[in-house]
């Protein structure tokens, strides 16, 4: 007989998300282009709208927690107020991320040392004090805020970034390394540059080299050197420190640091991105070199294709990005193992179990394709399961699947057909004496939850 029947089952995965870590996520960013009193610049603003986006997108922070300013709004008023009542509104387990594209500027201490400004729209180089922000200002804001975690995205270039020494601690020497710094406080800053150094635009870019780089490392997951689906703040700065000093040809090297002794770290979770979360703990030293080895294969050939070409090519090429259908076709191939266990109290249904390992494509947007080998049984001898006697129920099969976002990652629904063969017993052993062996079908409606 053929095994035709739909089943509808919740499974939940076990994987650390973004919501494990906080509760909450704010962002203030700004850019500036059309300065009053200092010099202009091209791409500001289109770095913070492209900021904004990955993090709406990629990193779920809501839009009704993300304040933006552009251009004639970024005015030093407008700026601490908006980061000092996103400051207040930030709970203890929440993050705050604050992106700043624009002018900085460095000014010498008559006692030795040096203070850092950010350069508002109507700020002034000659009159610092009087019209700009001062580093350490935003420093005691950041330290009268609940937050568990604040990182500064400074797209300038200054000196004095009011960031102390503490190197916080080392993944390779702490086990269960991303619970601990997510729990600890921290008060993080990267900047582009640092005193006497100029932000570096380019038109085939079509942004500073700083924020290029930042788009790069965070929406491609290049910045997770470990490649254990986590994004800290400190491997963001040591991949911006590289990369950015390469595309600029040493013109500027991004500054990271703390500004408090606190050893947490600033957590972007990326593997929330892709199908399947990776413990980091259970891939083994091959596995993990194979994994860096791509993703350095896959900057490098990003950096090729970053060559200066004719102007007109480039806006071709932006023209085609614009036009971008969602389509992929260069993703990796995922591996997953999925369980599902079904109770039913329907004499027609078995309590199903279904064991499942394979592969995951991801073509279009948020939607994968799904190969995979599963194992279906049922030996519940209490179910009459079609007949008056009760029997086994096992099959063997390939599965072909496409599992499609409901909610982001949270929610997602996994459709499914399977060939398999099936056979029934009545002694559970099927090796011989069995009732019946055909070419079973299967299909399946799955919500998966992580």
């Amino acid at each position: 007989m053929n095994l035709f029947f739909s089943l509808i089952i919740i499974t939940f995965g076990f994987s650390t998300t973004t919501e494990d870590i906080y509760d909450n996520s704010w962002a203030l960013i700004i850019g500036i282009d059309k300065y009053q009193n200092v010099q202009k610049l091209n791409y500001a603003v289109d770095d913070a709208e492209s900021i904004k986006e990955i993090l709406e997108d990629l990193f779920h922070f809501p839009s009704d927690n993300i304040s933006i300013l552009i251009n004639e709004e970024a005015t030093k008023q407008n700026i601490l107020k908006s980061f000092s009542e996103m400051t207040k509104n930030a709970k203890e387990k929440d993050r705050v991320l604050v992106f700043f594209a624009g002018h900085g500027e460095t000014m010498d201490l008559p006692g030795g040392g040096e203070k850092g400004y950010l350069i508002p729209v109507e700020g002034d180089a000659e009159e610092l004090y009087l019209t700009s922000i001062p580093m350490d200002e935003l420093r005691e804001i950041a330290l009268m805020s609940e937050a568990k975690h604040m990182l500064y995205l400074v797209d300038a270039c200054y000196g004095g970034i009011a960031a102390v020494g503490s190197r916080g601690l080392e993944p390779q020497k702490t086990s269960d390394f991303i619970n601990k710094v997510a729990k600890f406080q921290s008060r993080q800053v990267i900047t582009a540059g640092g005193r006497g150094e100029q932000v570096i635009e380019k038109s085939e870019w079509g942004h500073s080299a700083f924020t290029m780089n930042l788009i790069r490392g965070l929406k491609d997951g290049a910045a997770d050197y470990n490649a254990d689906g986590f994004i800290t703040a400190n491997e963001l700065g040591m991949f911006l420190s590289d990369k950015v000093s390469t595309d600029s040809e040493n013109q500027q090297t991004p500054q990271y640091g703390r500004m408090t002794s606190q050893e947490g770290e600033f957590i972007f979770v990326y593997s929330e991105n892709t199908i399947i979360n990776q413990d980091v703990k259970s891939v083994s030293s091959d596995e993990k070199l194979d994994l860096l080895i791509a993703k350095i294969d896959k900057l490098e050939s990003q950096n090729k294709n970053v060559e200066v070409v004719d102007e007109d090519d480039d806006e071709d090429k932006d023209d085609e990005d614009d036009k971008d259908d969602g389509w992929h076709t260069d993703s990796e191939v995922w591996f997953y193992v999925q369980y599902i266990k079904s109770n039913t109290y329907n004499k027609i249904l078995p309590n199903f179990n279904r064991f499942s390992i394979g592969g995951a494509y991801n073509f279009y947007k948020g939607m994968y394709v799904n190969v995979a080998y599963s194992h279906y049984y049922d030996k519940d001898v209490n179910k009459s399961w079609f007949k008056i006697d009760p029997q086994y129920f096992e099959a063997q099969g390939i599965q072909f699947g496409l599992t499609i976002p409901i909610i982001y990652h949270y929610l997602e629904t996994q459709v499914s057909y399977s060939l398999c063969n099936a056979q029934y017993d009545i002694d559970g052993e099927f090796e011989a004496n069995f009732i019946d062996r055909k070419l079973g079908h299967n299909i399946a409606i799955n919500l998966l939850g992580t």
